[in-house]
């Protein structure tokens, strides 16, 4: 048998070595799951929840597990955009972070807020589902119309939810019921703004009215020439140093 000449030994394995570099960055090793409101909660209060969503309508949600079966935290994700995948940069994050990242698909800005908190909740109950989690690190985030989505979920749901990010839009709204108000102001609230942000200074007053309103474990990360983006990892990985209390 002839023997390989060694350029084409050498091209084969700098093809190799390529392709399988192109497969480690194609894309967030995210799964995808599909359920409903009828699969996710209990039949008494399936009338009440489908006034905001029919019980049996398919939300498709993408998962990204974390990289141990320990117990993991939980970051809910809400996007501006149609799509619920990972950021690239992101996943170092909350891998190290031990979390399960979870968004939905199909639930961008021009949903409904209504409609996108409580698939915001879905999420965080099929992430119960899937894996062992901490109730006490279970988190909403999302960017811009996301992140007041982000925000009037923590406000609402302050039971389910124990932190928040909010990246470039928040919402300011406290619960009437007096109960609800204590428990909301234990939550811990982080703020992701900078200069160049068109709502940077809107930000900074919502930031001001939770702190004002008994919010005491706050963050505003407001840094100059940041824009109207998303988080960078960086961000990121202080935002969730904060919400773990470090």
């Amino acid at each position: 048998m002839a023997r390989a000449r060694p350029q084409v030994v050498k091209s084969i394995g700098a093809l190799l070595a390529s392709l399988a570099g192109a497969a480690a960055f194609a894309g967030p090793p995210t799964i995808e799951r599909t359920t409903t409101l009828a699969a996710l909660f209990p039949e008494s209060e399936q009338a009440a929840l489908a006034r905001t969503l029919p019980i049996d309508r398919s939300v498709r949600f993408r998962i990204h597990l974390p990289p141990v079966d320990a117990l993991a935290g939980v970051l809910v994700f809400i996007s501006p955009g149609d799509s619920g995948e990972l950021p690239a940069d992101w996943i170092p994050v909350v891998d190290e972070k031990r979390l399960l990242w979870i968004a939905a698909d199909g639930y961008g800005n021009s949903r409904p807020t209504a409609e996108r908190m409580l698939v915001a909740v879905m999420g965080l109950k099929l992430a119960r589902q899937l894996h062992a989690t901490d109730e006490k690190r279970q988190y909403v985030a999302g960017m811009s119309g996301g992140g007041r989505v982000a925000s009037q979920s923590i406000t609402h749901f302050p039971q389910l939810f124990s932190g928040a990010i909010f990246m470039v839009g928040a919402d300011y709204f406290m619960p009437e019921d007096a109960s609800q108000r204590t428990l909301l102001a234990s939550r811990r609230f982080v703020f992701v703004t900078g200069s160049r942000d068109f709502n940077h200074r809107e930000m900074r007053r919502v930031h001001d009215r939770y702190a004002d309103a008994g919010v005491t474990a706050i963050r505003l990360l407001d840094e100059p020439g940041f824009g109207h983006e998303i988080a960078t990892a960086r961000q990121l990985a202080a935002a969730l140093d904060f919400l773990d209390g470090r």
